[in-house]
């Protein structure tokens, strides 16, 4: 199990994420407490995979190819901390308890002692990063982000994403700004003896920019998805004919939708460094260092 969580963490960059956060935690809680708790990290893998796909919408008619690594630091609001616990028998009240990035877990008194749901990782922000590879030509772009399977004793995990860009301004000449539109879809998974994670995330842009010198405007509104799938051995109290040791399958979708992005980049013969903003269900700052050709 510690060797999973390592991998997991080599991949997120998430150093908020242990082996007592994935096994204490997720693995302790059953239908809809386990999706309003495990939902917001589905949401921040959909921020993270869906970020970081473009900088400048001019797409190169011969050739262009360029390396990228993207850093990121994703924002956690202060309602995707908290979820309200469900009615039960003998409570209905309106007590909350905290999500995967939360603080305290609630402890309500039953009929047949206290339920006890356990805390998050008390984090309002998680670091991220990713690397990627473009070739472009024709006013297209095709984009690859890639981890073979990596195993570890009883621990695999793989990464393949890609994204597809087209130029819409080679179609407008009398347009100021160049135009593109761009499709992304990333799938990440672990596999393990006693937790599985898998992550689909898709996401469709217009995006626009503006070349004025060395310097670069760009923005774009984005609609994407994403989707996590966990199958785990269940390590919580028996309930609701659940024991210890039984086999946990459970598919749930983040919130994201939509996003807007407004960046900068500035162009240094080779060397392209951006930054963007990205207001979504999950904001984030995202900044990159780009070699071109």
């Amino acid at each position: 199990m510690k060797k999973l969580v390592l991998l997991f963490l080599m991949v997120f960059v998430l150093s908020s994420v242990t082996k007592a956060q994935f096994e204490d935690r997720i693995t302790k809680l059953l239908g809809t407490e386990l999706t309003n708790y495990s939902t917001p990290l589905a949401t921040m893998t959909g921020t993270y995979f869906n970020s970081g796909g473009y900088y400048s919408a001019s797409v190169s008619k011969l050739f262009g190819f360029k390396v990228s690594l993207i850093g990121m630091m994703i924002f956690i609001p202060d309602d995707q901390k908290t979820f309200k616990v469900n009615p039960y028998d003998g409570y209905n009240g309106d007590e909350t308890s905290a999500t995967f990035f939360g603080e305290k877990g609630a402890a309500i008194a039953g009929p047949t002692g206290f339920l006890v749901y356990p805390p998050g990782v008390n984090t309002s922000s998680i670091p991220a990063g990713i690397p990627q590879i473009a070739a472009s030509t024709m006013g297209s772009e095709v984009m690859i982000r890639f981890l073979p399977t990596i195993a570890v004793e009883d621990v695999e995990a793989n990464l393949f994403g890609f994204g597809l860009k087209h130029s819409i301004s080679q179609y407008l000449p009398l347009v100021p700004v160049d135009i593109a539109v761009q499709f992304m879809y990333n799938k990440f998974s672990i596999t393990s003896t006693d937790l599985d994670i898998s992550t689909t995330n898709i996401a469709f842009n217009a995006h626009a920019s503006k070349s004025l010198g060395p310097l670069i405007v760009y923005g774009g509104l984005q609609y994407e998805s994403s989707s996590m799938d966990l199958d785990f051995i269940y390590q919580g109290d028996a309930a609701f004919g659940t024991s210890p040791g039984d086999k946990i399958n459970l598919s749930l979708d983040g919130d994201n939708s939509f996003r807007v992005t407004i960046g900068a980049a500035v162009k240094l013969a080779v060397l392209v460094i951006n930054a963007d903003y990205n207001i979504g269900s999950q904001s984030a700052f995202v900044a990159g260092i780009n070699f071109e050709i």
